[in-house]
């Protein structure tokens, strides 16, 4: 399996994992203390995806870049698309992504729902 599919499987698995946490601990919260605790493992899911991205596309990384993904990945990750793939398919990348953050937050609803209804049962 590609390392780009390995660190989208993982936030998969972590978006979907917080949520069941969540609901399990904190059941009734909308922010509890397991997100601050899986922020820096969503930083890591996403800065490896980048990571490979950039090897795969030849783009060379800086620095601050870099910096950026890690601390403010919804501003610095559409920079990089576009850096890299020019306004048409840096637009599409943006659009992807921000679908991925959609699912991503569906996943940990569904992660809330389904430990809720099995500690019900």
């Amino acid at each position: 399996m590609q390392s780009k599919s390995l660190a989208v499987a993982g936030l998969v698995v972590v978006s979907f994992a917080s949520g069941t946490m969540n609901q399990y601990f904190y059941p009734g919260l909308n922010m509890s203390p397991i997100d601050l605790w899986l922020l820096p493992v969503y930083s890591f899911l996403i800065f490896w995806w980048y990571y490979a991205d950039s090897i795969q596309r030849g783009y060379k990384r800086t620095p601050w870049l870099n910096i950026g993904v890690v601390t403010m990945a919804a501003l610095a990750l559409p920079y990089y698309f576009f850096r890299s793939r020019g306004l048409k398919r840096g637009a599409l990348a943006t659009l992807t992504m921000l679908g991925a953050f959609i699912v991503s937050g569906v996943l940990a609803l569904g992660g809330q729902y389904a430990t809720y209804f099995a500690l019900q049962s």
